[in-house]
């Protein structure tokens, strides 16, 4: 009986608190549910989206939307950037990445859709993070005024039924210059570098 109570109490926690997505996004650190992204058959993806940006943003200023626990920035070089600036929905995520954390590397907690980050970077990364809002188009556009002139975005996608469509919106608003599929047992994964069409 109490095992039942524990249930229910449970499930009601997820179904009502759980709503907001910040508390939603903590819970599932805090409980450990993406241990899996430090796991070997993540390497591919993460080594993916880190040799993109050498070869394109070499010693760049760089924003990664949906850092986690700083493990793309963990997978390149100090000398690979100039600047570093992490940010995730998840205040338990971002206290974990705390220990990447450097002179030229910060972490934030804050929401994708409201962050005001000072100054233009050279590459803005949505690591697995751009199915998180409903406007795509929206969102790239408000992130163009955050690249310096000849910025890019970098962005990587898990195929799935919708994976067509979230590129199909993607691509409404940049271009495609360059990309890397991996694969692992979970699934396949495309990181495409992308220029936005600048309408200012």
């Amino acid at each position: 009986m109490k095992n039942l109570s524990f249930k229910l109490i449970l499930l009601w926690f997820r179904g009502r608190i759980l709503r907001n997505r910040a508390a939603l996004w903590n819970y599932q650190y805090a409980v450990g549910r993406w241990e899996k992204l430090k796991a070997s058959p993540e390497e591919a993806r993460l080594e993916a989206t880190a040799h993109l940006l050498r070869r394109h943003v070499p010693a760049g200023r760089v924003l990664e939307i949906g850092c986690g626990e700083a493990l793309l920035q963990q997978r390149l070089r100090p000398e690979d950037y100039r600047e570093w600036l992490g940010v995730d929905i998840s205040e338990v995520a971002i206290q974990r990445a705390q220990a990447f954390a450097g002179p030229n590397v910060r972490y934030l907690a804050a929401d994708m859709e409201t962050l005001d980050p000072d100054g233009k970077f050279d590459a803005i990364v949505f690591t697995e993070s751009i199915y998180a809002v409903p406007d795509r188009v929206k969102l790239l556009r408000r992130y163009t005024h955050f690249l310096s002139p000849a910025g890019l975005f970098i962005v990587s996608i898990c195929r799935s039924k919708r994976g067509p469509q979230y590129w199909s919106e993607i691509h409404q608003v940049t271009a495609m210059i360059d990309a890397i599929t991996t694969t692992n047992e979970r699934g396949i994964w495309d990181c495409e570098v992308l220029r936005p069409m600048r309408t200012e």
